[in-house]
């Protein structure tokens, strides 16, 4: 009779060893390591005695212990890591403020008969560019120009900050859009111009730094060609 309760005491233990482990598998979570150790000891306590739990799998269940508490050793490493980077990029990414950056998109803010330019990058040169000012906030066309053969590099475009007519245009945020002319194809390339860095934010999901530029777009450190004062 008495090895009988202790069987049942032991199915019993056994079936909620089960049951906890399958809960937790659906719950996406490790054990920790005093529930761990509390149903480890039960186990333990309620086992068949005429059955007795073998050194293999007594050996298997510590190492399934070292394994989890590992696991979520290696976790607060990653995340105290990814802290430390995260502190060390915003800090560099502040002393962008105030500054102007090199980046792809063709923005610009200027108007009112300023100079601007937008530069292209021509590895192979061109037999000729042809580009448009924009305006940001409509996507109108103000100013159109050409531009004859240039050499491989970089080709400098300029605005002097006035529409087709030759009138001057508000102050605002604006948009260079240029087109080359290469192996008797048109085609569109992107446009390098410096702008103002007025603020820096962190992106969970990529985790790097965000800059907001003038014009309201934003882009990050990646995309920053070259800095500038």
């Amino acid at each position: 009779m008495i090895s009988e309760l202790k069987n049942e005491s032991y199915i019993r233990t056994t079936d909620m060893l089960e049951e906890q482990k399958m809960k937790e598998a659906a719950e996406e979570e490790t054990l920790g390591r005093d529930a761990f150790l509390t149903l480890f000891t039960t186990q333990l306590k309620n086992q068949n005695p005429l059955d007795p739990m073998g050194n293999e799998a007594f050996v298997a269940q510590l190492a399934q212990f070292s394994q989890v508490e590992g696991i979520k050793g290696m976790q607060t490493s990653m995340e105290d890591l990814v802290s430390t980077i995260k502190g060390e990029q915003m800090l560099a990414g502040s002393q962008l403020v105030g500054k102007r950056v090199a980046v792809a998109g063709g923005y610009i803010s200027g108007g009112d008969g300023q100079s601007s330019e937008g530069f292209l990058d021509l590895p192979a040169g061109a037999k000729g560019v042809a580009y448009a000012v924009y305006d940001a906030s409509t996507d109108t066309p103000i100013f159109r120009g050409t531009m004859g053969p240039q050499g491989p590099g970089q080709t400098v475009i300029p605005w002097n900050g006035r529409d087709s007519e030759g009138e001057k245009v508000p102050v605002g945020n604006y948009v260079i859009k240029a087109n080359v002319v290469s192996n008797g194809k048109l085609t569109a390339v992107p446009v390098t111009t410096l702008v103002g860095v007025k603020s820096v934010s962190w992106k969970p999901d990529t985790q790097e730094i965000n800059l907001e530029i003038d014009g309201g777009s934003s882009v990050t450190m990646g995309e920053v060609a070259r800095i500038a004062n």
